[in-house]
């Protein structure tokens, strides 16, 4: 049987995201002898410590090290990947993103430079202005028009990439997880924390990028009126991104640095879960906050802003908040949040269908239909 090659797409950048972290788990699940991926970002990769590991098992990493996000950038975008289209045959391109304009371009560039078929998965969500709003209708249009399938990780990125008309040709494809992986486990947990020094410690964590999307500034000023309830609690921040050195700025203003710790880009991120107490996510918008889900699975409870969707809240141990709320809310769900009872969350997380299998499973079939 002929493999089926699909290109996937997203936007990328230098940082190891939700959405990257997703499609390379997917690849690592996915049936081999019938689907092979190759990836592409039109920047600077965000595979880059995957490489290696993708390449060893049958794929190929591309980046075109194009700053799209200037008109002049984008006109590039269109020509380096009309090339690369016309050298290279895909059965499937499949492009994610929850950013509009690029995946109209990419849909577009793609349509007419390739015979493949067009996925656009939608990752992200976000606020439009009313002008907003009137501007990307007809962006929207054309990205429908140049599909042949849409998919959506939510009823909210839906809402937010595709028209009401587009909305009723979406599926939803959960964001699936290795539960397994994700396991509560007590023995790691101590030893984490003890090769953090969080021994006696209330740990609030977050995983995320830091972006303005991921609002690390407003998770300092919580901390800090937190740390003064609670002189033990330490914020462990794991990620990076271009706003990284502000917040670090932000941390020594407030005399925070023996509380904060950023630890930076890190491959046992599920071991990481382990060792916190609360999981924060005061995320601006999201499109459905995978974290979320690896974090319920380890058994934590999470405090995390209503952008985050409802149906993100798979084992009800999720609180979700208003950030017009005052700091002070937020400080005390915290506090309560840390006194729960840690309980393995995986089987739960699995039965909501959250489970990488399932994820792999749709796709699969997803990939096998739109060809025939």
């Amino acid at each position: 049987m002929k493999k089926i090659r699909v290109l996937q797409i997203n936007a990328g950048s230098r940082n190891f995201g939700g959405v990257s972290a997703m499609l390379l788990n997917i690849y690592r699940n996915i049936n081999k002898d019938i689907i092979e991926f190759d990836f592409l970002t039109p920047n600077k990769t965000t595979y880059s410590e995957y490489i290696d590991e993708i390449i060893n098992i049958g794929g190929n990493v591309y980046e075109f090290n194009i700053n799209n996000s200037t008109l002049f950038g984008k006109v590039k975008l269109c020509r380096r990947l009309k090339k690369f289209l016309l050298e290279n045959k895909y059965d499937i391109i499949h492009i994610n993103s929850g950013i509009l304009l690029f995946n109209m371009i990419v849909a577009y560039t793609s349509k007419k430079y390739s015979n493949s078929k067009i996925i656009v998965h939608s990752h992200n969500a976000g606020r439009r202005s009313f002008i907003k709003k009137i501007f990307s209708y007809p962006i929207k249009k054309i990205l429908e028009h140049k599909s042949d399938m849409l998919l959506s990780c939510s009823n909210l990125a839906s809402r937010y990439m595709y028209t009401k008309k587009g909305m009723k040709r979406v599926k939803i494809i959960k964001n699936g997880i290795n539960t397994n992986k994700f396991s509560y486990n007590e023995q790691i947990r101590d030893k984490k924390r003890k090769e953090l020094k969080l021994e006696n410690k209330l740990v609030i964590g977050n995983v995320g990028r830091f972006t303005s999307q991921k609002n690390h500034t407003f998770m300092i000023n919580v901390f800090e009126e937190l740390k003064k309830k609670c002189n033990a609690a330490v914020l462990v921040l794991i990620g990076q991104g271009e706003l990284e050195n502000n917040i670090k700025r932000l941390v020594s203003e407030k005399n925070l640095e023996d509380s904060v710790l950023f630890l930076g880009q890190r491959k046992d991120v599920n071991d990481m879960y382990q060792a916190m107490d609360v999981f924060f996510l005061p995320s601006l918008y999201e499109g459905f906050g995978i974290v979320n889900i690896e974090a319920q699975s380890s058994g934590l409870i999470c405090v995390v802003s209503d952008s985050i969707p409802d149906e993100a809240n798979v084992t009800g141990s999720t609180i979700r908040i208003s950030l017009k709320e005052p700091i002070s809310v937020w400080v005390n769900s915290l506090l309560e949040a840390s006194k729960n009872e840690r309980v393995n969350m995986s089987d739960k997380v699995k039965v909501s269908g959250y489970d990488i299998k399932i994820t792999v499973s749709e796709l699969e079939k997803i990939y096998i239909k739109i060809l025939g």
